[in-house]
């Protein structure tokens, strides 16, 4: 099932047609359309600087997401993604700049492997962030943008609202990952 948001300007997003898994895939999400009148969400005019770019951003968040959740599930998986994702949106700096901070996220190391399911995750974390900034609908957000802080207990990590306090996440959006 796929939620609902407001666009930017507070008028309703219109929703994604749904695949046949019920789930908005990476493909998906790379050709979705605005309305009739508008160009594809994702343009193919990407520079160079622009693919090295997020070809770093890809594997530092990778190595992060292992550091910090390589045991967790997808969906808390993907939730560490969207974490660093609500930093940058709130204006904490690039995804780089965000996932790197001294003392931010203690699981990150430059050493730490890149798997490769866990790169498939974080691309199309990426690719859901992308097309959701251009108000194509929902796209299987797994965290709210105001949780920006989490820890954890080194088998679960609990999201908060806050650097101390807060509310913690209580994960009542549907997940585009289907786990059993």
């Amino acid at each position: 099932m796929l939620i609902g948001f407001r666009c930017r300007d507070d008028t309703p997003a219109p929703a994604p047609e749904a695949t046949q898994t019920g789930n908005l895939e990476i493909a998906d999400a790379v050709t979705l359309l605005l309305p009739e009148t508008t160009a594809p969400v994702v343009s193919s005019q990407v520079t160079s600087q622009e693919a090295d770019a997020d070809a770093e951003a890809v594997e530092i968040l990778t190595k992060l997401v292992y550091g910090e959740a390589g045991i967790c599930s997808t969906t808390e998986q993907a939730a560490v993604v969207w974490c660093v994702l609500n930093r940058v949106d709130a204006g904490g700096g690039d995804i780089i700049a965000v996932a790197t901070a001294p003392n931010q996220f203690y699981g990150y190391r430059p050493s730490n492997p890149v798997p490769p399911d866990i790169e498939a995750l974080v691309r199309d974390v990426l690719a859901r962030w992308r097309a959701e900034d251009s108000c194509i609908g929902s796209v299987g957000r797994v965290l709210p943008p105001e949780y920006m802080w989490f820890s954890g207990d080194g088998t679960h990590n609990y999201f908060r609202s806050a650097y101390r306090g807060g509310t913690q996440w209580d994960w009542s959006l549907p997940s585009p990952y289907e786990e059993g």
